[in-house]
């Protein structure tokens, strides 16, 4: 797989839109694994801190509803 911004061989994959990257291109960004309901009803998310990113897909900064799915 090859970078998505030079073409040099990539070293790792963008976690939000999958996208290969070198590693003079990466970067890092928060990624909300999942949300749940906790114990006392209050809602908590599993989040990695690091995940690769590759800085030109636009990951959504708040949940989208999705009725389709009931």
């Amino acid at each position: 797989m090859k970078c998505c911004r030079c073409d040099q061989e990539a070293r790792g994959v963008c976690r939000f839109c999958g996208r290969g990257l070198c590693q003079d291109h990466q970067q890092n960004r928060t990624f909300v694994l999942t949300t749940y309901v906790g114990s006392k009803r209050v809602p908590k998310s599993l989040v990695v801190a690091d995940a690769l990113y590759c800085g030109i897909c636009k990951p959504q900064p708040e949940p989208i509803e999705m009725p389709y799915l009931d």
